[in-house]
């Protein structure tokens, strides 16, 4: 059993070093390869793929004994454990119309804010429950870009998610699980307040973000998960082309240390799943993360 893959890679994280997870799999994908919905099913897809993370959602109302029992299965597998739960404005623009939620932020402060706040208390208390697991990572889910650029000004971010972001880190400092953001969009001018707070991970879009300028900037403070463009999992098997502008781009992620290669829109449909088994065959050839063992995750193809 080899688990523990990212806190080593974040001991060091502008070590030249290469793990594998997807974030949000369509529980349709599994099912068609033949696993089991639920839980199990997904981590018993990702050892399949050779993946070294398991990312699982996680919602109000679990418990405690439902987080160490994810975390337990998944390390049974030799696979580290990540929880993937939604930030509060992700929470809010899941259930109202965003352009109504953003003409709120400018009109009504005030309401605005006194929604927020109930959507950060239900996430602390869900936190809460994970506190005594044995998670490996947690990624906050917080789509607050477009390609554009950002929903409001970072004033408005700074104000009203920021806080929250380092009061609920510094709560939960001494729990041993690592953090991670994730957005969608052109969040550039938000990515040093959020290392500054405490966040070691982050998932952005490539095609919004230049991740390899990023890493360059703050490698030894963070890792990435991403670096799989959405149209790679869309293009023809066998394209020469393809596989070597794939090559040539994750090749220098890794040169720069500290990246948990992953696809950023998801594997949200089955048709995308050879496309992604050719990546992890291209890039087995890359170093293993020093100290994993090569039959598992980083060496297999």
């Amino acid at each position: 059993m080899d688990r523990g893959k990212l806190r080593r890679l974040l001991a060091d994280p502008a070590s030249p070093a290469l793990l594998r997870g997807e974030i949000w799999i369509d529980p349709q994908v599994p099912t068609k390869a033949g696993f089991a919905p639920g839980p199990r099913g997904l981590i018993g897809f990702a050892t399949d793929m050779g993946a070294d993370i398991c990312f699982l959602p996680w919602t109000e109302g679990k418990t405690a004994e439902e987080g160490q029992a994810l975390a337990a299965l998944a390390h049974r597998a030799g696979l580290d454990c990540a929880l993937v739960i939604d930030g509060p404005f992700q929470r809010l623009a899941a259930r109202h119309d965003l352009c109504t939620l953003l003409g709120e932020l400018a009109g009504n402060p005030k309401g605005f804010a006194a929604r927020l706040d109930r959507e950060k208390a239900v996430i602390m208390n869900s936190v809460d429950e994970i506190g005594a697991t044995e998670i490996d990572l947690i990624l906050i889910g917080e789509d607050v870009g477009y390609r554009g650029g950002l929903y409001f000004a970072p004033e408005c971010f700074r104000d009203h998610l920021l806080p929250f972001y380092q009061a609920m880190i510094q709560r939960f400092r001494s729990e041993g699980f690592a953090w991670g953001w994730h957005s969608d969009g052109s969040v550039e001018p938000l990515l040093p307040d959020l290392l500054g707070c405490g966040f070691q991970c982050f998932s952005l879009e490539p095609e919004c973000v230049d991740l390899l300028r990023f890493k360059k900037l703050h490698g030894p403070r963070m890792c990435l998960i991403g670096g799989i463009r959405a149209e790679w999992l869309t293009a023809e098997v066998g394209d020469r082309e393809w596989e070597a502008a794939c090559l040539e781009e994750i090749g220098a992620l890794i040169r720069e240390g500290g990246l948990v290669l992953a696809s950023t829109c998801g594997l949200y449909r089955p048709e995308f799943l050879p496309n992604l088994k050719r990546l992890y065959q291209l890039i087995g050839a890359f170093p293993p993360l020093p100290g994993s063992d090569p039959g598992h995750g980083n060496g297999r193809g």
